[in-house]
């Protein structure tokens, strides 16, 4: 691919497309790119309109620098389905081996926020647990799940569960049906960006969850997940249009056309 001087397309925008290109076909994660200098000869670009279009591949996350290395491709993003299953079953599901480090099992008293989100009173007793996630040995997510003390008793006594979700159903007859959850970018704070090896500067994906067996809330959870190896992927449908009556619709024009 070359760029072509004539095209509308941005110079810019046109490199862009080459470097993707030379992403997916050629290039493997984490191996160097040409410099901004050997790029530039190399296209007959200056080092500004190189630079814009490295830095928008950074940007998206297809493209990290190391000071005083160079630039490399990053390592290819996850897509993050919208799915009520645990870190286990869709790690293992995409051909990943799955594990975790339990920072924390253990009873605490719930604030009034955490009461609130659990639909208890502030005291009531809650199970915590607080794992790190990794994917094929890649911290992912630090996973921080609440669960009503009453709804799971002697639960501490069983251990740190590999498989929370598993453990509910298994144990105490909480198949999880249903639940609901808020995405939105943010910073991490600081134990999150150490335990997951990034930047305090990052970005992580900011997860809160409430998850149901039938009408019964089982678990509030919060969870952080790398920005920079996943993605959202979410299935769009479109709604059913209704149908008019072409009788109706030639009396009333207007109508139709609402």
């Amino acid at each position: 691919m070359e760029i072509n001087p004539r095209s509308p397309v941005p110079k810019h925008q046109q490199l862009r497309e080459i470097l993707l290109e030379l992403i997916a076909t050629e290039l493997e994660p984490d191996s160097p790119i040409q410099s901004e200098r050997e790029l530039g000869e190399r296209y007959g670009l200056s080092r500004m309109t190189v630079r814009q279009a490295v830095n928008q591949l950074v940007a998206d996350g297809r493209l990290y620098r190391v000071r005083g290395r160079g630039t490399f491709v990053a390592q290819p993003k996850m897509d993050l389905q919208i799915r009520l299953a645990s870190f286990t079953e869709d790690m293992t599901r995409r051909g990943m081996v799955p594990a975790s480090r339990t920072l924390a099992f253990e009873r605490i008293e719930a604030s009034p926020a955490l009461a609130r989100q659990l639909e208890i009173q502030p005291g009531e007793g809650v199970i915590r647990l607080v794992r790190l996630r990794y994917a094929d040995s890649i911290p992912m997510a630090v996973e921080r799940c609440h669960v009503p003390e009453h709804r799971v008793p002697g639960i501490l006594a069983l251990g740190s569960p590999k498989s929370l979700y598993q453990l509910l159903a298994e144990h105490y007859g909480l198949s999880l049906t249903w639940g609901e959850q808020v995405i939105e970018a943010g910073n991490p704070d600081p134990d999150e960006a150490a335990l997951l090896e990034i930047p305090a500067t990052g970005v992580v994906l900011q997860m809160t969850r409430r998850s149901y067996c039938d009408d019964v809330l089982v678990e509030y959870a919060y969870s952080a997940y790398r920005a920079d190896r996943y993605q959202l992927w979410v299935p769009l449908e479109r709604p059913a249009q209704p149908i008019v009556n072409p009788r109706a619709a030639a009396a009333n024009p207007l109508e139709a056309h609402r």
